[in-house]
């Protein structure tokens, strides 16, 4: 299990320059207000699960992945990995956790360049003391659930940014970590690539009950692949299941889109003043039309459309990401507006 304690991060302002003697004497001299990176942040995560952390940029998802690798030492607060504090008692967490930072980085220094991949990977599994024909076993599991058969005799320094990212992620498939931490795993990868690392991902957790800390961007990657999130910027905005957070939000008037086909033409200028914004273009004899509506005017919107031939329409249902860019909105709302009263 992995334990969030008030966890709370702040890093001193950056020096414009060392070589500037005015700008060294307000560093030196001046108290200078820090910069928060995490605050107060607390959560659990239930062994095996895949736990998402949600956040814009700048929200503190890497400081916290650095945190888990006590590579950064929080201000206050803990973080524990099955019971152990992350930081102090990093020595009892370091062969249970491995973690892949933002995609193909080999930030660890782990591979090899003029080596071809099979070797470099078998290199890795020798490091973590895996048995030879174990690791022969689980390479080739990986390269074959990855699609990386025919890359394995290549040196890892001629291959694409993409496929050194896949390669990176076979590691922990051969690993196996009770505890997997990945810092936007598919950034840069196409779509069908990101298919394969998703696969692997829900292997990892199924087959073998690694638990899995997944940081993103994508929305659509969290809702697909996470057990629960986490929405934060700096400090917890809202956490459960996707689902139950879709349906928590359904209820609080986002701005929807509805997708309706006309039989004919229409006089955009019917909707002004309470549509958002309208998409529209005509094929065959149909208006296809893309609204989006504002807050609270969905009769008037269905009023306006009996006047048309309305042959098909459908509400756009809510997606996780509608619900982050609202409840991320408001929390930045909330906080512009405190910032305003002090």
């Amino acid at each position: 299990m992995i334990e969030s304690v008030n966890l709370t991060k702040f890093y001193p302002p950056p020096i414009k320059s060392l070589f500037d003697l005015k700008s060294l004497r307000d560093f030196l001299g001046k108290p200078r207000e820090k910069i928060p990176a995490l605050i107060d942040l607390s959560f659990k995560i239930k062994e095996g699960e895949i736990f998402g952390l949600l956040g814009p940029n700048g929200a503190g998802k890497t400081t916290f992945c650095k945190i888990a690798n006590a590579l950064v030492i929080p201000t206050r607060g803990n973080l524990y990995i099955n019971g152990y504090d992350s930081v102090k008692e990093h020595d009892k967490v370091k062969g249970k956790i491995f973690t892949i930072f933002g995609g193909e980085r080999d930030l660890f220094g782990l591979f090899q360049w003029r080596v071809s991949v099979e070797k470099n990977l078998k290199f890795i599994a020798e490091l973590w003391g895996i048995p030879k024909v174990e690791a022969e076993n689980r390479i080739n599991y990986a390269l074959e659930l990855l699609n990386l058969k025919d890359k394995k005799n290549e040196w890892y320094q001629k291959l694409s940014a993409g496929m050194r990212q896949k390669v990176y992620l076979a590691l922990p498939l051969i690993i196996q970590p009770e505890v997997l931490i990945l810092d936007e795993p598919t950034v840069y990868l196409d779509v069908f690539t990101r298919r394969e690392v998703w696969n692997a991902i829900l292997e990892l957790s199924k087959e073998f009950g690694t638990t899995i800390i997944l940081t993103t961007h994508n929305l659509n990657e969290a809702e697909v692949l996470c057990n629960r999130v986490l929405i934060f910027n700096k400090k917890k905005i809202a956490e459960g299941k996707p689902k139950e957070l879709i349906e928590k939000f359904q209820t609080l008037k986002i701005d929807r889109k509805l997708l309706v086909k006309i039989k004919g033409k229409i006089k955009i200028e019917d909707f002004n003043g309470i549509a958002e914004k309208i998409n529209a273009y005509t094929q065959n004899g149909f208006t296809y039309l893309g609204i989006y509506i504002k807050r609270d005017y969905l009769k008037d919107i269905l009023a306006i459309l009996t006047n048309y031939d309305v042959v098909d329409i459908q509400n756009e249902p809510v997606t996780l990401e509608d619900v982050f860019t609202h409840i991320c909105s408001f929390d930045s709302c909330v906080n512009s507006r405190a910032e305003e009263k002090s």
